[in-house]
């Protein structure tokens, strides 16, 4: 009785060692199957274009592409004081959200009072940092060339500060984002889109009255080209860029007699990146004599 439990012990356990590993494996894969694998691949291909940081000239061509899609992220607007001083600039900020229909609302309502404190002290550090930024960078920019020099250390200048915007390619989802921002002192008024990542200068709009025509300094605007094209880092600028129709609309705009009228000059500067061509529009123009503007890259 015992050789014949002990015959069937070994049996069962000569089968199990057959069919065991056969079955063990059938089971896994059909686990593998079962778990939606394919799903997390596929998030993690979305994920892969978002983590992807693009150069500002990768930018800069996505831009003059035409194929990007823009969203408004937020609409939250603020509004300040630039304090210039010897001992360093200081920004006042004021926190205000307007509607889509232009009303102004205070503050999205929260729960509790030290709350809503918090809320608007994070967007205060937020907006400080980013025009502390965007001011130096304006000023950089005055420095070498690519902007007339507009305001002294006495002028008083207001700045107002616009919510985010996205901007993605269809195509390669590949996306960033950037908000925008004007600076204000009598005669001229400074509207810049910049990249929220690199916090480079992607556009600017420049407006002034009668008698504020730009002062682009002792080099007058020779530079203007070439300093852009470092600036966003492309690779080279047409040679020919510094012709008679750009040198007038840089800086010859209210001197000309159409000034007194209305006038529309559009202009490109054409740079190279990565083998591409990007032409970037320069345009200038005058309503009756009495207000002025330049836009590049808009």
């Amino acid at each position: 009785m015992r050789k014949c439990g002990a015959a069937i012990l070994v049996f069962t356990l000569m089968a199990a060692a057959f069919f065991l590993p056969e079955w063990l494996s059938r089971f896994h894969d059909r686990q593998l199957l079962d778990t939606p694998s394919i799903q997390t691949q596929d998030e993690e291909r979305e994920g892969f274009a978002e983590s992807v940081q693009l150069t500002v000239a990768e930018k800069v061509l996505l831009l003059r592409g035409g194929g990007l899609t823009g969203m408004e992220l937020s609409r939250e607007t603020v509004e300040g004081r630039v304090f210039v001083s010897s001992a360093g600039d200081s920004f006042e900020v004021t926190i205000i959200t307007y509607t889509g229909d232009g009303a102004t609302t205070p503050a999205p309502e929260l729960s509790a009072t030290q709350e809503q404190a918090a809320y608007s002290e994070e967007i205060s550090q937020l907006w400080e940092a980013r025009l502390a930024s965007a001011w130096q960078e304006v000023r950089n920019l005055q420095a070498l060339g690519g902007l007339p020099m507009l305001w002294d250390d006495k002028s008083d200048v207001t700045y107002t500060g616009y919510g985010e915007r996205l901007y993605v390619d269809p195509d390669t989802r590949m996306n960033f984002q950037v908000y925008q921002l004007s600076l204000n002192c009598a005669p001229y008024s400074l509207r810049l889109t910049v990249d929220v990542q690199s916090e480079r200068i992607l556009s600017f709009e420049l407006q002034w009255g009668r008698g504020g025509a730009p002062n682009w300094g002792f080099r007058g605007t020779s530079g203007f080209g070439g300093v852009w094209r470092n600036y966003w880092g492309l690779d080279s600028v047409d040679s020919g860029w510094y012709n008679d129709y750009i040198k007038n609309i840089l800086g010859r705009s209210v001197n000309t007699p159409w000034a007194e009228g209305d006038y529309n000059a559009n202009g490109q500067i054409t740079f190279t990146y990565d083998g591409q061509s990007i032409p970037v529009p320069l345009e200038c123009r005058a309503f009756g004599g009495r207000s002025y503007a330049i836009t590049w890259n808009v």
